[in-house]
Order: C-alpha cells, then sequence, then structure tokens
C-alpha cells in the first residue's frame, strides 16, 4: 500500500512537474515573444526615423552647397548681363574694353571675356592670362556657346581643366536689341567648388559633385577628378540623373548604395539648377547608423532581463497566470497583426495585469508612432505635390514663351505670330478669350486685331463698331497710363458700347495690358474670364511678357515692309540709272566720233595750210577727245554689263599673244615715263577659250593703270597656268595703296582719295568694269600692295571659260 501511494504520488508529481515547466515555459515564451517584437518593431522605426533624419541632414548640406554654387553661377549672369545690354554694343571699342575690365574686377573669377557680334565674329577680347585683342574678326559662329547663347539667352559649358589643375566653366549671355551679340566668359570654378571641400558631416563624411553627364568635378580626393572619373554607373548617381531629367519620381531616391570604392553609404543629394550639375553628401553606413546599434544594445540587455524576471514570475505564478497568459497571447497576437487600436483588458491585481498594462502602452505608444509617420508621410506626400505641380507650370510657362519667341523671330507674318501670341496666352492664364486691339493716335481709336474665344458673331460686333478712347474707360486708361488695368467685375463698370458687348457675350473680368512700343503705344492686350475676381500677380507678369513679345512682332512686320518698298524703289532706280547711261553713252559717242575725224583732216592739211600754233590745238583737241571717248566707252560698258547686255564673244585664244598685244599698246606709255616694261609667259601655255577683246582690255587696264602711276622703277607682266586656270599678273613698283583702300578700288566712280590720284585724273570705272568681265569668265581679281613698296593685280580665271549670266548683276 504504502509502496503503491509512493508510485501513484509520483507519477502525480511528475504530471504536475511537466505542467509547471509547461506554464513556466509558456509564460517565458509569451514574454520573450512579445518583447522581440517590441524591440524588433522598435528597432525598425528607430532604424528608418534616424536614416531619415541623417539623410534629411546630408539633404540640407547638400542643397545648401548647391544653393550657394547657383548662387555664385547666378551672381555672375547678373553681372555679365550689365554688359549685355542693347546700347553697350553701340559704346566704341576702348569703352567697351574698359566696361570688361571693371567687369573682371569686380567678379574675380572671371578671367577671359569675349565679345561676339550677331554674325558670330570676335569683335573684342579681354583676358588676365593674355593680351586684350581687338577687331580679330575670328569667324565662332558655329561654336555652342555662340549657338546656344543666341537661341536661349544664356549657355553653360561643359566644365574643362586648364593645366590638369583649374576648373573651368564656359558661359555665354546673348546681348539684347537686334544689334547685340554675344558675351563669352570663362570662369574658374576653384571658388565655386571650394564650397565643397568645406561641408563637414561625422568623421569619415564627405561631399562631391558631378556634372549633367556623371563626370566627376569635385571631391575631396583631388587625383579622382583629374582622372576625370565617370561615376554616372554608381545607382545614387544614374538615379539622380534620371531624377533631373524628368525620368523617374523623386520620391524614389536612392538612399543606401555603394560609393566609389564598392562601400555601403548613405547618400543625400542636390541639383544645381542652371548647371544641371548635381552635389552628393555621403556618409559611411556603419557610422550613419552608429546610434542605431547603441539602441540595438540597449534593447538587447532590456529583452535579456524582461526574460529573467519572465522565468520568475513564472515559477511564482504559474498556477495563476495560465488564463492570463492566454489573453495576453491573444492581445499580442492582435497587436502583432496590426490592431493598434486594441487593448487587452485583465483584472488579475498582480504583475500580468501590469504586464497587460505594458502591452497597452506599448501599443498605444506604437499606435502614437504610427500616427505620427503616417501624417508626416502625408505632409511630405502633400509638399512634393505641390513643388511638382509649380514645376510643371514653371516648364509650361517657360515652354509657351520659348515657343511664341521662336514663333516671332522665325516668321514675319504677322497674322501668324499675333494668333500665336493670343493662343497661347488665354491658354496659360486660365482666361476664357483673348485679344489685341490696334492702336490709332491720330483719332484715337482702337481697332479689334486678332481675338481668340470671341466666337465669330462676337468678333464681327466688335470690328463694326467703333471704339474711340473716351468711350472704353480701361483702355483709355491702359494707353495713358502705360500701365496694366484689371476690372474685376465687369457689370460694376459704366455702360460703354465695348463693355456692353463683352458683358452681353458672358464675361465677368478683364484684364488690360498696354503694348508699349518705343517711341508710342501701338495697342492693348485684353483677356477675359466669366467668373468675377482679379487676375494673379503672376499672370499679370506673364500677360506683360506676352504683350512685349506682340510689340515686338508688330515692329517687324513694319520694318520689313518698309524695307521691301525702299528695297523695290532702289531695284526700280537703280534700273532707270543703267538705260539712262546707257543710251547717253551711245549719243555722245556719234558726235564725238565726227569731231574726232574733222580735227584729224584739219591737222591733215585736208582744208588747206595749218599754222603751227593751230596744230597744237588740234592735237591737244583729238588728245582730249579720244580722253573723253575713252570714258564714255567706259560708261557704256558698264551700263550694259549692269542691264545684262553685255554679251560675251566665246573663242580660242592665245595667253602669250595677249600679253605680247598688251605690250606693244603700252610700250610708248612706259618709254615716255622712262619706266622699264618687260613681261614673263611660262612655255607651252596652252590655247584658251573666251572673250579675247574683252580679256585684252582688262589687262591693258591694269598695265595702263601701272604705268600712270608709277613714276619710278618699272611694270612687269606675268602669266602662267595653274589647277586648269591661266594667271595674269601686273606688278609695278608704284606708290602702292593703303588696306582700308583696297577693297573699294573694284567699287563703281571708286579712286584712292590722296593728291597723286586726283593729279593722274581718271572716272574710277576701269577697275570696276574689269572685275565685272573677269567675273562673267567665272574669274576673279585681286590685288596686294603695300604702301611705298608697289602694287600686284592678279586675274584668275578658267583656261575653258563658260560665261556666267549672273556675275554682272
Amino acid at each position: 500500500m504504502s509502496a503503491a501511494a509512493n508510485a501513484t504520488g509520483a507519477s502525480v508529481t511528475r504530471r504536475r512537474g511537466r505542467l509547471f515547466v509547461k506554464y513556466v515555459l509558456s509564460l517565458v515564451g509569451l514574454v520573450s515573444v512579445v518583447l522581440v517584437v517590441n524591440g524588433a518593431l522598435d528597432v525598425w522605426f528607430s532604424y528608418r526615423e534616424a536614416r531619415e533624419t541623417q539623410v534629411r541632414i546630408q539633404q540640407e548640406k547638400a542643397e545648401s552647397a548647391a544653393r550657394r554654387i547657383a548662387q555664385f553661377v547666378e551672381e555672375i549672369e547678373h553681372q555679365i548681363g550689365w554688359v549685355a545690354k542693347a546700347q553697350w554694343a553701340a559704346l566704341p571699342v576702348e569703352q567697351r574694353r574698359i566696361d570688361y575690365s571693371r567687369l573682371q574686377h569686380q567678379v574675380p573669377a572671371i578671367t577671359d571675356l569675349v565679345q561676339l557680334d550677331r554674325q558670330g565674329h570676335e569683335q573684342l577680347r579681354v583676358s588676365r592670362l593674355s593680351p586684350d585683342v581687338i577687331g580679330s574678326g575670328t569667324d565662332r559662329s558655329t561654336e555652342p556657346a555662340f549657338v546656344e547663347a543666341m537661341a536661349n539667352g544664356v549657355y553653360f559649358g561643359p566644365v574643362d581643366f586648364r593645366r590638369e589643375s583649374e576648373p573651368y566653366l564656359t558661359m555665354a549671355v546673348a546681348h539684347k536689341g537686334k544689334e547685340g551679340g554675344v558675351t563669352i566668359a570663362e570662369v574658374n570654378l576653384k571658388l565655386i567648388l571650394d564650397a565643397i571641400s568645406e561641408i563637414k558631416i561625422g568623421r569619415e563624411g564627405y561631399a562631391y559633385v558631378v556634372d549633367r553627364l556623371g563626370r566627376l568635378i569635385a571631391h575631396p580626393d583631388l587625383s579622382l577628378v583629374l582622372r576625370k572619373t565617370d561615376l554616372s554607373a554608381l545607382p545614387q548617381v544614374a538615379a539622380a540623373l534620371a531624377e533631373t531629367a524628368g525620368q523617374s519620381d523623386p520620391a524614389e531616391r536612392v538612399m543606401n548604395a555603394p560609393n566609389f570604392a564598392g562601400r555601403t553609404v548613405l547618400t543625400a543629394h542636390a541639383a544645381i539648377a542652371p548647371l544641371r550639375w548635381l552635389v552628393f553628401v555621403e556618409l559611411p553606413i556603419g557610422e550613419a547608423l552608429q546610434p542605431l546599434y547603441a539602441s540595438l544594445a540597449r534593447t538587447g540587455w532590456l529583452l535579456l532581463v524582461g526574460l529573467v524576471f519572465a522565468t520568475a514570475v513564472g515559477f511564482l505564478l504559474a498556477r495563476r497566470m495560465v488564463v492570463p497568459i492566454r489573453t495576453l497571447q491573444g492581445g499580442a497576437a492582435r497587436l502583432g497583426a496590426g490592431e493598434l487600436g486594441h487593448r487587452i483588458e485583465l483584472r488579475t491585481g498582480d504583475e500580468v495585469e501590469t504586464l497587460a498594462d505594458e502591452f497597452n502602452h506599448m501599443a498605444a505608444q506604437l499606435q502614437e508612432s504610427h500616427s505620427g509617420l503616417e501624417r508626416r508621410v502625408e505632409e511630405r506626400t502633400r509638399e512634393l505635390s505641390e513643388t511638382t505641380e509649380d514645376l510643371a507650370r514653371s516648364v509650361e510657362e517657360l515652354t509657351t514663351l520659348r515657343e511664341v519667341g521662336q514663333a516671332v523671330s522665325s516668321t514675319l507674318d504677322l497674322a501668324t505670330v499675333l494668333e500665336t501670341i493670343v493662343t497661347r496666352a488665354v491658354a496659360l492664364s486660365g482666361a476664357d478669350a483673348g485679344a489685341i486691339y490696334r492702336y490709332r493716335s491720330s483719332d484715337r481709336q482702337f481697332r479689334l486685331g486678332t481675338s481668340h474665344g470671341f466666337g465669330e458673331a462676337l468678333a464681327a460686333a466688335i470690328r463694326a463698331a467703333p471704339i474711340r478712347e473716351e468711350e472704353t474707360t480701361a483702355l483709355g486708361r491702359a494707353v495713358q497710363e502705360r500701365v496694366p488695368v484689371q476690372l474685376p467685375d465687369l457689370a460694376a463698370a459704366p455702360h460703354l458700347p465695348l463693355r456692353d458687348l463683352i458683358v452681353a457675350a458672358g464675361f465677368r473680368s478683364v484684364l488690360i495690358v498696354p503694348l508699349v512700343g518705343a517711341d508710342r503705344v501701338v495697342g492693348v492686350f485684353a483677356i477675359q474670364k466669366k467668373t468675377l475676381g482679379e487676375f494673379s500677380d503672376a499672370v499679370v507678369k506673364l500677360m506683360q511678357t506676352f504683350a512685349s513679345q506682340s510689340v515686338l512682332a508688330i515692329q517687324n512686320a513694319r520694318l520689313f515692309r518698309e524695307v521691301d518698298e525702299q528695297g523695290r524703289a532702289l531695284a526700280i532706280a537703280s534700273q532707270h540709272k543703267s538705260q539712262f547711261l546707257a543710251n547717253m553713252s551711245h549719243e555722245l559717242r556719234t558726235p564725238l566720233n565726227a569731231i574726232l575725224g574733222y580735227a584729224e583732216m584739219m591737222a591733215d592739211g585736208l582744208y588747206g595750210d595749218v599754222g603751227e600754233k593751230a596744230q597744237g590745238v588740234l592735237e591737244r583737241v583729238q588728245s582730249n577727245g579720244r580722253h573723253l571717248l575713252g570714258l564714255i566707252n567706259d560708261v557704256l560698258d558698264l551700263s550694259k554689263i549692269e542691264a545684262g547686255q553685255l554679251v560675251l564673244t566665246m573663242e580660242a585664244y592665245s595667253a602669250a599673244d595677249m600679253v605680247a598685244t598688251v605690250m606693244a599698246t603700252t610700250e610708248s606709255l612706259a618709254r615716255a615715263k622712262n619706266l622699264e616694261l618687260k613681261s614673263t609667259v611660262a612655255p607651252g601655255l596652252p590655247t584658251g577659250t573666251g572673250d579675247a577683246r574683252r580679256l585684252t582690255q582688262v589687262l591693258l587696264n591694269l598695265v595702263g593703270n601701272a604705268i600712270k602711276f608709277t613714276d619710278q622703277g618699272g611694270v612687269e607682266i606675268r602669266a602662267v597656268q595653274a589647277a586648269g586656270r591661266f594667271e595674269f599678273s601686273v606688278v609695278d613698283s608704284g606708290p602702292g595703296i593703303a588696306p582700308a583702300d583696297q577693297a573699294r578700288i573694284f567699287d563703281e566712280f571708286q579712286q584712292v582719295d590722296d593728291t597723286i590720284t586726283r593729279k593722274k585724273g581718271g572716272t574710277g570705272l576701269g577697275l570696276s568694269i574689269s572685275r565685272r568681265i573677269v567675273e562673267l569668265h567665272g574669274g576673279r581679281i585681286t590685288v596686294q600692295s603695300e604702301v611705298g613698296k608697289g602694287s600686284t593685280f592678279t586675274i584668275s580665271i578658267p583656261a575653258n571659260a563658260q560665261p556666267v549670266k549672273d556675275a554682272a548683276q
């Protein structure tokens, strides 16, 4: 009996012991689960908050550096804009050079300044590193700096390292005004990029800058920059470039990524708007999350303490905790499932109830933390949405203004340009209609020009009704005061014809902007809404911009019309002049030939003996008559060329025979002045094709001029063949021609204006006629000369010439 009782007691003890262990283990396990979940959530949220806080700090530093660089560049652009005003290009070159030097003094980062005219030719260069250059005329019209600045107003080039040390940026700003060009500045970026080295974050944090292609242009390790390291493959750089290009959502920014050395870092960036560069601030992930690691260690210790405490309590209160533990288990499960609003209700009056309260407190904290996070996410999402809307609106405005600017500059069709302006203005401003009214100051009346949104009936009614200035208060005030005028409630305005038509069409408010030209008001720009209220200041400024574009289009159309009318008048006058000269030259030659004939017969004694004194008079009459006949022939030739009536007689000729003919004709003239006349003809010259008589005329003119203006030395005629062309050169040892006169001596009635030329005489037509004859053969005539060292006139024509009909025009 005693043995059986002992066996039964042992069995019960074992069962009770297993149950006790089960309860203890259950309690410990439950507490452990709760503590682990709590610790995990706490660590997770701490991790996110720590990372977002660190990223925000880095983002602020990146944005600060980006703003400093952008402000520096914008200040330089503003300073350059001081010399980009419309009237600056008309200043004397010395004043422009002084202004450039003053600009370099004010902006130490600018090392070189270059002024290009509207055709892209270099007019002025001022440099800290090399001598100034004035009027070089170098053609730089194809350079991106000129092309982009003329198209967009401003240009920022890629970063370039001079002598592998200092970074430079090319900046170009277009001048205002129709005569303006472009100012190009070379900017030393050393002062800008020093901002990167000043960024300090943590022990191992650093910052760097990449350009629009992802190439490294600033970094604490200068060797990486000098090697022109390409970082575009790094995830954070690639994502930032895509974000800048509008190809990704800014909310999807990369925050954890490997750096150039393959080390994982926490990264943030900011864009430098005018340059499309990116500033990155990075911190090794270990250092960034160091506070989290300490928190994790504390959580581990707390978990360990909780387990020990739970085990002790389990041994003491296991029997009483079965039901409460189940309750706790159920509550913990619901909390783990995300029901943070659930609360555990226990009234045991002991630690279990306290534990339940702790669970409830933890749940409240988690719920509050979760609500706070949701609030912050909503706020950030709303801010990003507003920013995106503002950017989209700005982009739309800039795109529209660019399209309008292109329309103004690319076409002279005034109706098309104004229709584009009005349509775009109505769309951008949110108005329902818009119109341009032309103003005529002579009778102080307005006339409807281009409109959009009025409908045909309203537009026809407005055009049919006279709009006098005194009968439209708002339009008249805008013209007289030259400021925008708003009527937020048209119904409250006085009853006037135009106002009544607009109100009857359903419009309730209007904004009127005057079109102010250079010397007068040419009209007004009006937009209407079908709702009450004023237009915003942004819309007013936008409409003023559209008004300026409209004025420019109207002025361009008027100037083109005036130029076209004057061109037609000049063409008719030139045609009448050429016909008159051709007729007069022909009429003068007939009686002059008769006079020369009679004088020659009298000198030969056909009408009786002539005294010695009378013989001298007749010889002078013949000499002056032949000179006058030559002048008339020149005028006749020029008139025929200008009228397109000079026809070449194309035939075979010998270049050597042509030179020999000229030598024989002018030998007596050279001998009379004791000048040496010689020729050098290359042997074996082939037979050419052309008008031999006209080419001989050209060569005679050049040799005659050389003999006329040469008093000592001699004249040489040279003839050679090169690449299928004949080249005839006339070389003299005369006084030479100044560079300023070399270009104009081939124009009609032009001579070198000095004492020697006036003494030698002439009409100034010989070289012009010669140039036209050579051009009719498809050739060209040039001169090389230096004052005091003689001149060389060269004729280059095809050996087998074909008449060129347009050359004489």
